[in-house]
């Protein structure tokens, strides 16, 4: 479904190709062994008579067929096979074993309805509209993603099995490093074009390039050989060495429209696509956007997947409005004046304190719905990230002493109300996760013990509270706020101050952070991943990509056992081995005490208006977006919205909905 979502041999196209590429002026059989062979079919001196004697429009006159940009025969020759005859072809086609499931499980609602407008609020507009390339690597724009995108496979919200999207079925050769996808004919772009095999391939060739300047998905999807049309709908992918989670990835990446793509180079899609979307094959499509205030799709209303029995009862809102306000507390009131539709509470005071049925009337009389929602998904690592690169922080002792100041426990108590559990892992709340790892705690005396071993004293501390070095430079440390809400960095300034440590906050636009997180341009900084039900360490954690900018090691974290395990882990394909790796891994990491944990939960606490209809589960098992899961679950309820208009005009109550949802501890 969506990103994470014509049986035809060319014989006749590929033999048409093969005359042009021999010069139209020699023997079929002659042309047809010379092309396999990749040289001219005609002589150096006849080429230089015919380029002289090329018409105006660049077309020999000894031939009469000419090859096209965007047919079929141009298409073949870019995308296809480059030394196969037509035989190797369909002995490969002839051979692949085809998979594809007939009873999926379906998730959608038969009580759906299409229509309606879905409205999201968020405080940080994208650093860029692109799905690809620098600064596109964030929940939202993955989030949009999804949504206007479609991968040929997918994996099922449950169950996590493979199911189809763009392709009908697949395949996996013997050697487990062979992956085939055969396309939906009934696929189309949402300008009624088809999707077609040469599509992945454009899409293959535009990720790996240069120009996108994001280091770790380049040399991720240089993991595969470049990919090859065998047909115009089935493509084949070869990897280069043997991996568990190529086919996955293989069958799980966003294709893009090669008659877009296919005809710019990388830097103009940079450019074009900076402050617009890519149209493409999903059932969202781009309607407009004004920076700093809104983005908004549209869903399309000839999508191909609607036929698709998968797909039914799934994205149902006719449009979706993503609208941006500079401050967290606006976002709150614009959702309880009704601008917006649903509200994930982030902060425990307010779910505790005052967005409570006896503060407000709405939520009282049930005009809005208050749910705590449990689901399966996996945490993500967070919390202030040290970089190992430069002092100070390059010092163990240091990031140590750091910690014990980082006091989570009064935290909880004063602002979180006891709602989280600590983080002791970087996979936390997860089979991956090492039992071993200690909690780290608020010890002042401790951290004043690991600073004076490393070289900060507290007789050295100026009249200003501030320890400095023999240079009377203070020590200070900087880190970005987004957002107005500081009271987590304020408890932790003065935690650090108490010591003789100065922390400056820079209030910044999430733009100006990504980017400073992206450069390396910080010492100490905010920092989170989603949570994934297959983690890859080798991404966030291997050598080679600590010195990197824009890539997800961004400590400079470097460590041999870690290489070799991730290396390892990546051709493993016992599960249970793979978990004790990672467990190891995540030792390593956390011995090494260069991020300051925060907390994490099992549950999502959210707020909405009544006037949807949802399935019983309300979000999806693995969400951690619940706007994702609304988008593609939810449904606008035109009887429920009169009555929810009624009510506030008159002061009614509406039926009562559970406070809490439980629908997936079942599955666990």
């Amino acid at each position: 479904m969506g990103a994470k979502m014509k049986k035809t041999v060319l014989l006749i196209s590929i033999a048409i190709f093969i005359l042009v590429i021999a010069g139209c002026g020699g023997e079929t059989e002659k042309a047809k062994n010379e092309f396999t062979k990749n040289q001219n079919a005609v002589s150096q001196a006849s080429e230089e008579k015919a380029q002289s004697e090329k018409n105006e429009e660049g077309r020999d006159p000894r031939c009469s067929i000419v090859i096209k940009e965007g047919t079929l025969d141009e298409l073949m020759a870019k995308y296809g096979p480059k030394d196969m005859s037509e035989n190797d072809i369909d002995n490969i086609v002839n051979g692949i074993k085809w998979e594809s499931p007939e009873d999926i499980p379906q998730l959608g609602s038969e009580y759906a309805k299409k229509g309606g407008t879905f409205t999201y609020g968020m405080t940080s507009y994208p650093a860029t509209l692109r799905t690809q390339g620098e600064n596109s690597n964030t929940v939202f724009i993955s989030t949009l993603e999804g949504f206007m995108f479609e991968s040929m496979t997918g994996l099922h919200p449950v169950t996590l099995k493979t199911i189809p999207a763009l392709a009908d079925k697949w395949s996996v050769g013997d050697d487990k490093m062979t992956y085939y996808f055969h396309v939906n004919p009934d696929a189309k772009w949402q300008d009624g074009k088809p999707v077609r095999a040469f599509d992945y391939v454009a899409t293959w060739d535009l990720l790996t390039s240069d120009a996108l300047k994001e280091p770790f998905s380049q040399q991720y999807w240089k993991k595969f050989e470049r990919p090859v049309a065998l047909t115009e709908n089935i493509v084949m992918v070869k990897a280069k060495a043997l991996e568990w989670r190529l086919f996955m990835s293989a069958g799980g990446m966003s294709i893009m429209p090669e008659h877009k793509i296919g005809r710019i180079t990388a830097e103009e899609y940079m450019t074009k696509y900076q402050n617009e979307m890519l149209m493409g094959s999903g059932p969202y499509m781009f309607e407009k956007a004004k920076t700093n205030e809104f983005i908004i799709l549209k869903r399309n209303p000839d999508w191909w997947g609607d036929k698709e029995k998968i797909n039914k009862g799934l994205y149902n809102f006719n449009e979706l409005k993503f609208v941006f306000y500079t401050e967290a507390s606006i976002l709150l009131e614009m959702f309880k004046k009704g601008v917006i539709d649903i509200y994930q509470v982030g902060i425990a005071r307010q779910w505790h304190q005052e967005l409570t049925p006896d503060k407000m009337e709405s939520i009282q009389k049930n005009h809005i719905i208050r749910q705590r929602i449990f689901t399966n998904a996996p945490n993500g690592l967070s919390g202030y990230a040290f970089n190992l690169r430069e002092k100070p922080f390059n010092d163990k002792r240091v990031r140590m002493a750091i910690i014990h100041l980082f006091n989570r426990e009064k935290l909880m108590e004063k602002l979180f109300f006891n709602e989280y559990k600590y983080m002791k892992s970087y996979f936390p709340n997860s089979i991956y996760e090492n039992p071993n790892n200690k909690l780290m705690k608020y010890d002042r005396d401790k951290a004043i013990e690991l600073l004076e071993e490393a070289g900060y004293y507290q007789d050295s501390i100026n009249e200003d509270g501030y320890i400095t070095d023999e240079d009377g430079k203070v020590f200070e440390i900087s880190i970005n706020v987004i957002g107005d809400d500081t009271r987590v960095e304020t408890i932790f300034q003065e935690e650090l101050k108490s010591v003789g440590i100065k922390l400056n906050l820079n209030k910044v636009t999430w733009p100006t952070h990504l980017k400073d997180l992206h450069e390396r341009n910080f010492k100490m900084i905010s920092a989170g991943y989603g949570g994934m039900l297959f983690p890859n360490p080798e991404g966030s954690y291997h050598s080679k990509y600590a010195d990197m900018d824009n890539t997800n090691n961004l400590w400079g974290f470097k460590n041999a056992r870690v290489d070799e395990l991730s290396t390892a882990y990546n051709t493993e394909f016992d599960l249970d081995k793979r978990i004790e790796m990672v467990k190891e891994i995540d030792g390593i990491l956390y011995n090494e005490q260069m991020t300051a944990l925060r907390w994490y939960s099992n549950n999502v606490r959210l707020m909405f208006w009544n006037k949807f209809g949802m399935p019983e589960f309300v979000l999806s098992r693995y969400s951690s977006s619940p706007e994702s899961s609304a988008i593609t679950y939810w449904w606008y309820d035109e009887s429920k919205n009169k009555a929810l208009d009624k009510a506030i005009s008159t002061g009614g109550s509406l039926p009562p909905m559970p406070t809490e949802v439980r629908y997936w501890e079942k599955y666990k």
